[in-house]
């Protein structure tokens, strides 16, 4: 095998395989390193416990690296239709119905594990894109326009670009001395399979309490994915409880809305915090996904603006290589950053300030809560406008997603 490469990313989860499959489609010749065996990455029988709520860009840009077909025939894949948001103790409420977006869904339910097997099938059929597993980057020195990348194994390899798709604690942004802004907001996500009596109508359904939102995502065998945003002291009580008074404190928090809804898995939770890389690029480096930003799961938004980050870099990366303009020039990657941060900090800026309202003890920040909710629901302008942000379609959006 040959030591030279277009690019190099570090990270095969959802995104990192995901920018090389683009790229490799593209003829560039790709390496993907990744420290986890890659059979550690494939789906177990049943669903996982992590799951996204995919918007339909995110399910363009699956399409155009050839992963959706294949998708669908997981079963672990769930149109929704609808959204209800709703508050405690108040009557703010907000619905969104896929009707009238120009979608036949809002966006689809889908276990992660399933997407990272359907895309590392994919990566694995590219004769020009190599993954090596069981290993991880060690050093790199630069060389004129290139990086030499040295792995763990004392192998040595150079390429015009490296691309950091690692996740929060990204080491690629370590080397390349991006520092990050963030917080955490001591709380976690509790996270596992309930089977409600009643029909999840293929609705995600959201309610604000006291400490945080408590959310249903439908499932493909009427069981529905729970995340259930509280403080540390809460969450860890919660685990601690026996499967049947977990039930029931599940049960009441929906107001009985769907019956009783027993745990129908393994639950396990994960701390929340806010994570922004300062840069997204220096010469010859780039960050996507999570190793650029990490945001509050309120909206499930992460996973779909990594994905709005891979088609845009794959766009900027194509365009650069059919002018003949080395991947690592800074003219290229501070056109990708531009085109991705202004977009993300909105999206972060969004999130945060609705999980702080929406956590928020005072009698009047719910009040206005309420008021915001009931409001939205009655202006069209507004409701189609958060439903295109919902949806992936808002700000530069690459030309592989576009509607």
């Amino acid at each position: 095998m040959s030591n030279r490469f277009d690019v190099i990313i570090n990270g095969a989860g959802l995104v990192g395989s995901s920018i090389a499959i683009g790229l490799a489609k593209a003829g560039m010749k790709v390496l993907v390193i990744e420290f986890h065996p890659l059979a550690k990455l494939y789906p177990t029988e049943d669903y996982g416990l992590r799951v996204s709520a995919f918007t339909p860009s995110s399910k363009k840009w699956l399409q155009y690296v050839d992963a959706w077909d294949g998708l669908q025939h997981t079963g672990r894949v769930t149109p929704f239709l609808h959204m209800h948001v709703w508050d405690e103790g108040g009557r703010g409420e907000l619905t969104f119905d896929a009707q009238g977006t120009g979608s036949d869904a809002l966006g689809w339910i889908i276990d992660n594990e399933a997407t990272q097997g359907v895309l590392l099938d994919r990566a694995q059929k590219l004769g020009n894109l190599t993954i090596l597993d069981s290993t991880k980057l060690e050093s790199f020195v630069r060389k004129g326009d290139l990086v030499e990348v040295t792995l763990s194994n004392g192998d040595t390899y150079e390429t015009e670009l490296v691309v950091g798709a690692d996740g929060g604690r990204s080491l690629v942004r370590d080397w390349a001395n991006i520092p990050t802004t963030g917080w955490s907001y001591g709380q976690k996500t509790i996270v596992g399979q309930v089977r409600p009596e009643k029909s999840h109508e293929n609705s995600c359904w959201q309610r604000f309490l006291e400490n945080g939102p408590l959310a249903l995502l439908p499932l493909s065998d009427g069981r529905c994915s729970l995340a259930w945003h509280t403080t540390f002291e809460e969450a860890d009580e919660l685990l601690a409880l026996s499967p049947e008074a977990f039930s029931e404190r599940l049960t009441n928090g929906f107001e009985g809305k769907f019956g009783k809804i027993e745990v129908a898995g393994e639950l396990g939770a994960f701390p929340l915090r806010l994570n922004h890389a300062q840069h997204y690029v220096r010469a010859n480096f780039a960050l996507a996904g999570d190793a650029a930003h990490s945001i509050h799961p309120l909206a499930g938004l992460g996973v779909n603006i990594g994905y709005l980050d891979s088609a845009t870099l794959v766009e900027e990366l194509i365009n650069a290589k059919k002018a003949g303009i080395s991947l690592g020039d800074m003219t290229i990657l501070k056109r990708y950053e531009k085109r991705r941060k202004a977009h993300n900090l909105l999206i972060m800026g969004s999130m945060d300030l609705f999980k702080r309202s929406s956590t928020s003890k005072s009698g009047l920040v719910k009040g206005v809560r309420n008021l915001g909710l009931s409001a939205a629901d009655k202006l069209p302008f507004v409701k189609k406008r958060l439903a295109r942000m919902a949806m992936g379609y808002y700000g530069d959006i690459p030309s592989f997603v576009k509607p």
